[in-house]
């Protein structure tokens, strides 16, 4: 399968574009397990799952950011190309 080069930039963006839901919810679960790990190893339940689970969201939401201003770059560079 021969790609053109228009085809290899189009299957490049998708393939950046496509991780947003891969990153939000691996950032919210590792942020929630860890703050549950930490809750059991020192007791402090439910105090540092929700911590965790907020900083997870905010991880997630700084990713989501990331790839959206990317996102908008190559929309950009797409219109001012010839």
């Amino acid at each position: 399968m021969l790609l053109n080069r228009e085809q290899k930039e189009q299957l490049k963006r998708m393939g950046s574009l496509s991780t947003i839901g891969l990153e939000l919810g691996l950032s919210v679960a590792v942020g929630y397990l860890g703050g549950q790990w930490l809750d059991s190893k020192l007791g402090t339940e439910p105090w540092l799952k929700w911590i965790g689970l907020g900083f997870g969201l905010a991880a997630g939401a700084r990713s989501l950011y990331r790839v959206v201003r990317r996102a908008q770059r190559m929309m950009e560079e797409e219109d001012e190309s010839p």
